[in-house]
């Protein structure tokens, strides 16, 4: 008697050209890997980001239209502009809770900040590494709102007007 193949293995192919699009194409401009400072693999970067990221942020990184789920386009970098803001990025449940090593991690968060939020990257910045992450993501935050919103009062106002926090 033959054995049928599960329908799971007969549509993975077509959920993967669904998921990540046809070959040859990408969601966001490629950008070789020099341009992409603590990024070795700018492909595995955006895959990690679609499987762990994508779902609640988006495709583009704009996340929910009430709000619930912030955007990170055109916006993420200006974390890195105060004081703590480096660390929450690691330490959201988001990040730290992500089924991903600490390298995978740190390749996945600079790919964010070099691909969603260019613009707002100070000069001076300084990939994650797999040893930072590690440290942060040992320490997870109990208030992650009341975080945000302190770190978010601390950006210029400039920094507000680029995107909604």
């Amino acid at each position: 008697m033959r054995q049928r193949l599960p329908v799971f293995l007969l549509t993975f192919p077509l959920t993967l050209v669904c998921f990540i699009g046809a070959p040859g194409s990408t969601v966001f401009a490629e950008s070789p890997a020099a341009d992409m400072p603590g990024v070795a693999s700018p492909a595995r970067a955006q895959m990690n980001y679609m499987l762990n990221c994508q779902g609640c942020h988006g495709a583009h990184g704009t996340g929910t239209a009430d709000g619930a789920v912030p955007t990170m386009q055109n916006y993420l970098a200006n974390f890195l502009s105060v004081a703590g803001g480096r660390a929450f990025l690691v330490q959201v449940p988001g990040s730290a809770n992500a089924a991903l090593g600490d390298e995978q991690l740190a390749e996945v968060l600079n790919w964010m900040l070099v691909t969603l939020s260019p613009a707002q990257l100070p000069a001076d910045f300084q990939p994650y590494g797999a040893d930072e992450v590690g440290t942060l993501r040992s320490q997870p935050l109990q208030d992650v709102l009341g975080e945000r919103a302190r770190l978010v009062a601390q950006m210029p106002p400039a920094a507000l007007t680029q995107a909604h926090p």
